[in-house]
């Protein structure tokens, strides 16, 4: 049989307990009944052997144990329990509470029973209390240990429901920050499959006696952006029909300089650096990069209040690269909820097969990078 996970704990403590009970066993046999080295080594041996098998084979190793309290009790022939058997084998049925289910318990203590009337009647030196008192301690070690994993079980069930919980919750926020993204990409596309469908209404006024062919061609262009252009406002319809959503244009990178101020305006050192020159970008990357920065700057207020904060746009020939740091806060944050920003952040940036990084700074400040290409592919 292989060995599981939580084998590989059990099975070396199952191992260091039973050589324990083996040394101390074995002497106390010696040294309190009038059992030679081997008879009391063999039995000792049998304890052993019965708490190292509750690993795999725990009914077997109670039933040896048992067997080897009988058999002590005959071989010394003064009393029905010997007390180091006895003992010993309070600890393998406390083990094997621990590692059976409850019902087999049930099993153990009645056998228990039995087995202390059997030895009484054949054993002088005993009687019906000492029957009820080894059956009640019985009792007691199978209620503990039954107890105690009852206890595992139920931490071990919370905390796989707290994982489980937590894994749900990502994948909620994953959800979401997704829809938001095609939400906006779709006011994108749609803008530019309007300007489509406009241009060629108005193309052929701009040619005198245009061609029937040049007419046909404008038509079947008119006709499919406005065909398309219906198909994704019913799709927007599904993505907005959960909530309220915004009906003004989406926002774009050179919006960023208003969020400056307004964040400027309430007090608080923030400082833009642009580096390059500024290019027009696709409205998909713009869209995205606006809010990359957005959600940058919300966690920089949110979990480093009063920390100086800077925002630094690097446009390159071949990608735009975003960088936002801020130091430590100088008062304590006034919320420590965790938002979905580095979800949705994570995700702008894949769509357009980009890089992203965002870490903590040895001075206690954080630090978000990102770099969107500039020529609008997409993550593999």
């Amino acid at each position: 049989m292989s060995i599981t996970k939580a084998d590989r704990w059990r099975l070396p403590a199952l191992v260091v307990t039973a050589a324990f009970v083996f040394a101390v066993v074995c002497h106390t046999l010696v040294s309190d009944t009038d059992l030679g080295g081997r008879p009391a080594a063999a039995l000792a041996l049998g304890q052993a052997l019965a708490i190292v098998l509750q690993i795999r084979l725990p009914l077997l190793g109670w039933a040896i144990s048992l067997g080897a309290v009988v058999a002590a009790a005959l071989l010394v022939g003064e009393t029905p329990w010997v007390d180091a058997m006895f003992n010993s084998y309070l600890l393998v049925v406390g083990i094997f509470a621990l590692l059976v289910p409850w019902r087999w318990t049930f099993g153990v203590l009645a056998a228990t029973a039995v087995t202390g009337i059997a030895l009484v009647a054949a054993v002088p030196g005993g009687g019906l209390a000492d029957v009820v008192a080894t059956t009640l301690l019985t009792g007691i070690v199978l209620l503990a240990g039954a107890a105690l994993r009852a206890l595992f079980e139920a931490r071990h069930d919370a905390i796989t429901q707290a994982r489980e919980t937590e894994r749900q919750r990502q994948r909620n926020a994953l959800l979401e920050e997704r829809t938001r993204i095609a939400r906006e990409l779709h006011d994108v596309v749609a803008h530019h499959m309007s300007v489509v469908a406009i241009q060629a209404e108005s193309a052929q006024y701009r040619v005198a006696d245009p061609p029937q062919d040049l007419l046909d061609s404008l038509t079947a262009i008119r006709t499919s952006a406005a065909a398309a252009l219906g198909e994704m406002r019913r799709i927007l319809g599904v993505l907005r029909a959960d909530r309220e959503s915004p009906t003004q244009p989406q926002p774009q990178l050179e919006e960023v300089d208003e969020l400056v101020d307004r964040i400027r305006g309430a007090g608080r050192d923030i400082t833009l650096l642009r580096h390059g020159t500024p290019a027009e970008l696709p409205s998909g990357i713009a869209v995205s990069a606006y809010r990359i920065v957005q959600e940058a700057l919300s966690n920089a207020l949110r979990h480093a209040p009063g920390s100086a904060i800077s925002v630094e746009l690097h446009y390159r020939t071949e990608e735009l690269r975003i960088e936002v740091h801020n130091g430590p806060g100088s008062t304590p944050a006034t919320s420590c909820a965790g938002g979905h920003g580095l979800v949705g952040m994570r995700e702008r940036v894949a769509l357009w097969g980009g890089r992203f990084t965002a870490a903590p700074e040895p001075d206690g400040g954080y630090r978000v990078r990102a770099a969107l290409p500039l020529e609008e592919r997409t993550a593999p």
